[in-house]
């Protein structure tokens, strides 16, 4: 459970959606992010995000994992440009090496199996939103 929430969260999360209802999983191939902004338990603001910040998600180009182009490395920086206001993502799941960019950047995911993103937002508000880490991927 996310304690923090106990004593009323103030900030931004990001859900990763595909048609602003429903929580997704992978993080690169979702069509945008629900961003939340949150003030003492309560929902501020909402703003939908389009998914310009993975490869996956701009123009039809596919690179594994937003390889950075042509130096074979993963990168995940335009993820991060793009979310750098959040404090959490959710999603459904995603690869352990987003997760690992995105904590270096003082984003923490959190993987849940709650399908509705109304539901997942008011158990992530009331600090009752289960992280399942059961759910990362660790394929390469």
């Amino acid at each position: 459970m996310l304690n923090e929430n106990k004593s009323g969260f103030t900030g931004k999360i990001a859900v990763a959606t595909n048609d602003q209802k429903m929580t997704t999983g992978h993080i690169g191939r979702c069509r945008a992010f629900m961003i939340f902004e949150i003030n003492d338990e309560k929902i501020i603001n909402i703003e939908l995000r389009e998914n310009q910040f993975t490869n996956h998600g701009r123009s039809g180009e596919h690179h594994h994992h937003g390889e950075d182009e042509g130096h074979g490395k993963h990168s995940h920086q335009h993820l991060i440009e793009g979310l750098k206001d959040c404090r959490y993502l959710i999603s459904t799941g995603g690869g352990w090496r987003v997760v690992e960019d995105l904590k270096k950047n003082n984003i923490k995911t959190l993987f849940t199996n709650v399908e509705s993103i109304d539901d997942a937002v008011d158990k992530f508000i009331k600090g009752e939103l289960q992280n399942e880490e059961n759910l990362l991927c660790r394929h390469d």
